[in-house]
């Protein structure tokens, strides 16, 4: 997968601890991307790579620049660097968009986004991707936030809000608000049950979640409750964890094939190693990101044999009866062949 050179044309401040970031690639081609997707940063410090995803904010054929937007997290490594050192005019390395929390073709009546905090960056990108491109379908945004002031987009929001007064429904909820006559909430179970039984009237609906991980627990429990199909919920997960490896009593080497840019790759690849480590020790520079299982980079295709994933939070059903795996969490249980030549395209959740 080659990597893109991100020049810095501008950097602005969203709100105290959130930055976007607008680039070009250096040559000025175009740069490739659905709604939704995230980039994945390469970055050298004190002699150690580092990979980290941010969510492209952007969105194909409605903005004319390329931006990206990045919370400066206390604990973060690499997101306080580039919010305190970076300026325009440096030059980023990356690798393509990628992402699967996307929409091609909504199939659904109502599209219902729940968000919190630094969530709504894909988000943002998704809404305006819906309300250009398909008037006809309706959106509502559940946005929770500390106070006005570190809701990121938040004038953009009130302005497509005002542009779409049809088709977009916007529910700011604050926990600190800047007027402190009004009371302060948090989006609880009973709070989002209570504004979906308002908001919702169709059965043609899906939901997208984007926020911190007990947040997004909350949401898929109280969807769950309200007897709303799992296939109608999708979520984006911006923080991962390496999973322990799974229970299996085979660990015995296996054969691993990988097709890459055009060239045959064989491994061997034994418990309790997974297939994308084993990879990068021979030197085999597969795309990767997270190393969770939670974020796709690492997508690809498994042509024969069979594999133990940990935890898949973004392949579709449908993606695995296509063959696709996330090598970061990828266990052989046979022989095994892998392409990443095919068109592993991050799937639309519809």
């Amino acid at each position: 997968m080659e990597h893109l050179q991100l020049r810095i044309l501008e950097i602005r401040q969203e709100t105290r601890d959130s930055k976007t970031f607008f680039v070009e690639e250096i040559n000025k081609r175009k740069i490739e991307y659905k709604a939704g997707q995230f980039v994945t940063l390469i970055v050298t410090l004190k002699n150690k790579e580092i990979r980290r995803s941010y969510s492209i904010s952007s969105t194909p054929k409605i903005d004319d620049a390329f931006f990206f937007t990045i919370k400066r997290i206390e604990n973060g490594e690499l997101s306080r660097y580039l919010f305190d050192n970076v300026k325009a005019g440096d030059i980023l390395t990356s690798l393509p968009p990628t992402g699967r929390f996307t929409i091609q073709q909504p199939d659904s009546q109502l599209a219902v986004f729940i968000a919190a905090g630094s969530g709504i960056t894909p988000v943002f990108s998704l809404i305006k991707h819906l309300l250009y491109h398909f008037p006809n379908n309706n959106v509502l945004l559940i946005n929770q936030n500390h106070c006005e002031a570190d809701s990121i987009f938040r004038s953009e929001l009130l302005k497509l809000q005002e542009q779409f007064p049809e088709s977009f429904k916007l529910k700011e909820i604050f926990s600190h608000p800047s007027d402190h006559t009004k009371r302060g909430q948090r989006l609880n179970n009973n709070l989002l049950e209570s504004i979906l039984l308002q908001n919702v009237s169709t059965a043609s609906v899906k939901f997208y979640l984007c926020g911190p991980s007990s947040f997004m627990r909350m949401a898929q429990f109280t969807l769950k409750v309200m007897k709303y199909d799992q296939h109608q919920i999708r979520q984006e997960n911006f923080f991962a964890t390496a999973p322990p490896p799974p229970v299996m009593a085979d660990k015995t080497p296996h054969k691993v094939a990988i097709h890459f840019h055009g060239k045959k790759h064989v491994i061997k690849v034994a418990y309790p190693q997974n297939i994308l480590e084993v990879a990068l020790k021979h030197h085999i520079q597969l795309p990767y990101s997270c190393r969770g299982g939670r974020c796709s980079t690492c997508t690809a295709k498994c042509t024969s044999g069979k594999v133990k994933m940990t935890i898949n939070d973004v392949l579709t059903p449908k993606d695995l009866e296509e063959g696709l795996i996330l090598t970061c969490v990828s266990y052989p249980e046979t022989d095994v062949e892998l392409t990443f030549d095919v068109s592993n395209s991050p799937g639309n959740l519809g």
